[in-house]
Order: C-alpha cells, then structure tokens, then sequence
C-alpha cells in the first residue's frame, strides 16, 4: 500500500502547525502583540510578521527560483492595529496561495529540483533543492516561531492550551 503524497504530507504539515499558532495567539490579549521577555528580542508582533514573509519568500523561490525583496514583503506583513486579527489575516492571506500552489503541484514538480537563489545554497545544502522541501521549510519555520511564541506566553504565566 503506498504512503501519502508529498502534497498530502505537507498539507497536513501546513494545516496542524498553524492550528497549533492560532491556538497561541488567538486569545492575546490587547498588547500582548507588541510584547517581547527583554529588550531587543523580538515581539510576538514581529515574530508573526516573520513567519508570513518567509512563507511569501519562500513560496516565490518555490515558483519562480529567485527570491523576491525581503524588505519589501517584511512591510507588507506589518500590521498596527493592536489585537492580533490583522496579523492573522495576512498570514491566512499568505497561506491561500501557498495552499494554492499545493493544489495545482503534481508530485513531479515537488520533487524536481530547482536552483536555488544565490545566497540560499549554504542553508539548504546546496545549488538545488526539491519544492517539496522548500514548502516543508515554510511548516518548519513556523513551527520554530511558534514555539517561541508559546514560551513568551509561558514566561507571562500564561500556559497556552495544549493541542496534543
């Protein structure tokens, strides 16, 4: 019996950890986005806003093999408003078209290489790199900021519920 698709896996990959993210960041309260445990560290703010546009960056390499403008994609995942609706939004936003992506990649394509940007070929290990390990690396980096963003809450005394 064969196993499940690479899309299949990432999909679910995709879909439980940000269950888990908006499990840990639905119930903020009023300013609890812009806190951080010391200064200089990143904000729960901050940390959503990384984890969208990495998403956006990396879907891009995925598509198109060259990385767009971080900078530019940083700004557009900036939000201001004060409760943690508007970050969701855009990472929901960012979320549909990487899903999208998934919808229309055959299991060919996410297991072609592709090259990688310059500058990207140290971290991943090397001048290729399969699709499907990209998109795995958007449910990974999530999940690392999602850890942090658990024990922020931790360290407010604040045990964010369990989803396990």
């Amino acid at each position: 019996m064969p196993g499940r698709s690479h899309r299949d896996r990432l999909l679910f990959e995709l879909a439980d950890t940000r269950q888990e993210l908006m499990a840990a960041v639905t119930p903020l309260k009023p300013g609890g986005l812009d806190w951080a445990p010391a200064e200089g560290m990143k904000t729960i703010r901050t940390i959503l806003q990384e984890i969208g546009t990495m998403e956006k960056v990396t879907l891009h390499v995925a598509i198109h093999q060259v990385a767009p403008d971080w900078d530019e994609i940083w700004r557009a995942f900036a939000t201001t408003t004060p409760n943690v609706t508007e970050s969701l939004d855009k990472l929901t936003a960012a979320r549909q078209e990487t899903l999208r992506y998934l919808d229309g990649a055959s299991e060919e394509t996410l297991e072609t290489p592709i090259p990688m940007p310059d500058g990207w070929e140290g971290y991943f290990g090397g001048a290729h790199i399969e699709p499907e390990e990209l998109i795995r690396w958007i449910a990974r980096h999530e999940y690392y900021h999602l850890g942090q963003i658990i024990t922020y809450r931790w360290s407010q005394g604040d045990e964010p519920a369990s989803t396990a």
